[in-house]
């Protein structure tokens, strides 16, 4: 089936050398980092805003925490979706959801945060563009 359901283009990185790579990209083009990350322990999604120097409002960080929530929820409750412990870390400019169990559920949630996070609308100025990453 090859319908375009909006996840075709969330990057999946497959491993952490993969990941620091993206990283390194998005610090050179001063834009967030976005993606899902593949791990033998499962999948997480991953936002960081620091290398565009950005950060979410106030309101954009509660609705995405009410979103999330809701989301994983859902994930959770969903027999038919295997699922393993599943934890969340949510800033202002870090978030990361791990380990959902299949890439699948990982791009639910990265589904439910992209309209968010990468909405320069609901961006704002970094306070402190030095602050460390990861």
């Amino acid at each position: 089936m090859n319908r375009d359901d909006g996840t075709a283009e969330i990057p999946v990185y497959d491993g952490q050398q993969a990941v620091e790579k993206a990283y390194a990209q998005a610090e050179h083009n001063k834009q967030p980092f976005f993606g899902i990350e593949q791990y033998e322990e499962g999948y997480a999604v991953t936002y960081d805003l620091l290398p565009a120097g950005k950060q979410l409002a106030p309101t954009a960080r509660k609705e995405l925490q009410v979103q999330l929530t809701n989301e994983i929820e859902t994930i959770v409750a969903n027999e038919s979706l295997s699922t393993i412990e599943v934890s969340k870390s949510i800033s202002e400019s870090l978030g990361n959801i791990s380990f959902l169990a299949s890439e699948e559920s990982a791009k639910q949630v990265a589904q439910v945060i992209k309209p968010i996070v990468l909405d320069e609308a609901n961006w704002t100025k970094h306070s402190d563009g030095n602050e460390l990453r990861r």
